[in-house]
């Protein structure tokens, strides 16, 4: 099957890369159209993904991230330059309303199938507003199938903006297939059983961007009443500085180490040093760095009504928890010490819900049940 993958941040998620390799070895031959604002240069560690397979183009500038219409104009334009759409069997829209406009426009002027994914930002932004509702509806019911990364994502666009007489075909014809971790984490999984040292303090850890998106103060909040509480916890944030604002408050507290961006390798020896994950973040599409922590042994706190939760009920492979209330993620912090054994074998256990294998075979049946649809 020829597939064409429409989105506008391959440049910025290895993601894609992996899921359309991996599909090749299957069977299907798949390429990648991506495009971006003026100015939104590569990152040298994506270069390496920028081949003949993908076509990348700075063809909007920064008032057409308003003016939604003229930058679709400008996409589909694009799009149909440089490609010959009528020899693709099925287009793959990453987004629902900017890449899935320009699906839905091809499908009309082509006759070429598409299905599409819908992720958080996809629920934040214009489909809020009464036109892009209509569209979102028109384009969700016109696809041949829909994807969400977690069954979070589609409770809320089928509860909050389906229309009643499209949720019976929005549910046929949807799956819930999350993100695959890189075979790196895979390879490495620490099947060395951990254990809690009550004489050492506490070791939580966060990997994220420092962004106020992220939430980390909310983390090291927790840590602080976590001591307060007579329990010793240190907490350790990786991550690039995007923000330094988030930086300078970050840098108040006590118990906080704060490290930049690490490699695979040094993360590895992060997860394994440390005994909980805790990332409270405000919005995850999916959020891989849990599974990854998962691989290590560590128990995970992750947000309600975010990506990552639903994937298994609280108290299995942690909890999730209002990102807003360190007094309560504190609380499940303790929950996860008082049964850490059990929760940190389970993580181990079930990780492997997120190798690539199983991720891409479920992707790989749902391209050919939406093919037939058509």
């Amino acid at each position: 099957m020829k597939i064409l993958y429409i989105c506008t941040f391959y440049h910025r998620a290895l993601l894609f890369r992996q899921q359309m390799d991996a599909l090749n070895e299957l069977g299907h031959d798949i390429y990648a159209f991506n495009t971006a604002q003026y100015g939104d240069g590569i990152a040298d560690k994506f270069i390496p993904i920028m081949d003949s397979r993908v076509k990348h183009f700075e063809c909007w500038n920064k008032f057409d991230r308003i003016f939604f219409f003229p930058r679709q104009w400008k996409i589909e334009k694009k799009l149909e330059k440089e490609y010959s759409i009528s020899e693709f069997d099925l287009i793959h829209s990453h987004l629902l309303l900017s890449s899935g406009s320009t699906a839905l426009k091809m499908k009309k002027k082509y006759k070429i199938p598409y299905v599409v994914s819908v992720r958080v930002t996809d629920l934040k932004g214009f489909i809020k507003i009464p036109g892009f509702r209509y569209l979102a509806n028109k384009i969700i019911t016109e696809s041949n199938g829909v994807i969400f990364l977690s069954n979070v994502h589609k409770r809320e666009l089928l509860n909050k903006y389906i229309y009643k007489k499209n949720i019976e075909n929005v549910e046929n014809k949807s799956k819930v297939i999350g993100n695959c971790i890189e075979k790196y984490w895979e390879q490495n999984i620490n099947i060395t059983p951990k254990h809690i040292d009550n004489e050492s303090p506490l070791k939580i850890l966060s990997v994220a961007k420092i962004r106020p998106k992220k939430n980390l103060t909310v983390a090291a909040k927790t840590v602080s009443i976590l001591n307060e509480m007579g329990i010793k916890a240190t907490l350790t944030i990786v991550g690039e500085n995007q923000d330094n604002e988030e930086m300078k408050k970050l840098k108040q507290y006590k118990n906080v180490e704060l490290l930049p961006f690490a490699n695979k390798t040094e993360l590895l020896r992060l997860y394994r040093s440390h005994d909980v994950f805790l990332l409270p973040s405000l919005e995850e599409t999916f959020g891989r760095v849990y599974v990854e922590a998962m691989t290590q042994g560590l128990p995970v706190i992750y947000t309600k009504n975010q990506g990552f939760d639903g994937n298994f009920e609280d108290g299995v492979v942690g909890y999730a928890i209002d990102s807003q209330n360190p007094q309560e993620i504190a609380n499940r912090v303790i929950d996860i010490v008082n049964n850490y054994d059990v929760i940190q074998q389970n993580c181990v256990r079930l990780c492997s819900n997120f190798f690539e294998g199983e991720i891409i075979n479920k992707l790989d049946i749902f391209y050919k049940e939406s093919l037939k649809r058509g």
